[in-house]
């Protein structure tokens, strides 16, 4: 069963996305053209990180660069998980405020 999501953790840059602004690579991989990127087919990824052409050669995606619909927060890779409301959780900690891990760009 698959179950929609608020919020996920991009599986390569670990930021917080939200799925309305994402694509479906992880769902939907074969539409994308993953030259130069194969070990991210069929990962769950965020606008930035996604292939930017369609497989079928037919044009740009929206996608490979930032949507600046919101801030992008970037969060340690792997610590989080979207719970049963669509929200993201810490794992170890069950805490929803994921900005209090964010990782603040280094100056």
């Amino acid at each position: 069963m698959v179950v929609d999501m608020s919020l996920f953790q991009c599986e390569c840059c670990g930021c917080c996305e939200n799925t309305a602004l994402a694509p479906m690579t992880r769902y939907l991989p074969d539409i994308y053209d993953w030259n130069g990127m194969e070990q991210l087919k069929g990962k769950e990824l965020c606008s930035a990180c996604a292939p930017g052409h369609f497989a079928d050669g037919q044009g740009f995606t929206d996608y490979g660069e930032w949507h600046d619909q919101f801030p992008r927060v970037f969060l340690p890779k792997g610590m989080f998980k979207t719970n049963r409301v669509g929200n993201l959780e810490h794992i170890e900690t069950g805490s929803e405020d994921f900005r209090q891990y964010e990782i603040k760009p280094k100056s």
